[in-house]
């Protein structure tokens, strides 16, 4: 018995399956980078489109989810980079900003809720991307430092040192909160 698959259900269908098993993971990151549930919305999905645009270019010996997450990160970093440029276009402080605020709860308030959150994720947002992404990707999501060298283009022991670096100025920040 041979089965008809008609070219709408390969493709739609598959990523239609991607999407449901991986949007939460996406979002999660994009949150974590974006420090904003609603930038983060946003950026999940343009990320899915984006995805979807390339997806010949995906390896299926490599995991899906590393590929998506690189999409992801490299999105989200061109976000941040953009509003670092637009801040210094129109002469903004760097604690103000034309957008909203978000309507729903900090990012990593629901992770670490019992444990000093509030100043843990303001310590977070004070680093710079280079050491933020691979906290986030190695803590939050928990990737291994080779899936996360993947994402970010550097080999595994760069990733070793960018998150030892990182962790130890988020201690310093810590330390001089208390």
């Amino acid at each position: 018995m041979i089965l008809a698959v008609s070219p709408l259900t390969t493709l739609d269908q598959r990523f239609d399956d991607v999407y449901k098993s991986h949007h939460r993971r996406v979002l999660a990151l994009c949150r974590y980078l974006l420090n904003s549930q609603d930038k983060a919305e946003d950026a999940s999905h343009e990320v899915f489109l984006k995805a979807h645009a390339k997806w010949d270019s995906y390896d299926p010996a490599q995991p899906l989810s590393t590929w998506l997450l690189k999409i992801a990160s490299n999105h989200c970093i061109d976000l941040l980079r953009r509003g670092q440029t637009e801040r210094r276009i129109f002469n903004l402080d760097p604690g103000e900003s034309w957008d909203a605020p978000s309507k729903g709860p900090g990012p990593l308030a629901e992770v670490l809720a019992a444990e000093r959150g509030r100043d843990v994720r303001a310590a977070l947002s004070t680093l710079s991307e280079k050491y933020r992404t691979p906290l986030v990707l190695a803590y939050f999501n928990e990737l291994n430092y080779d899936e996360i060298g993947e994402i970010l283009g550097v080999p595994r022991t760069q990733v070793a040192v960018l998150v030892f670096r990182g962790k130890q100025q988020l201690r310093q920040r810590l330390s001089k909160e208390n």
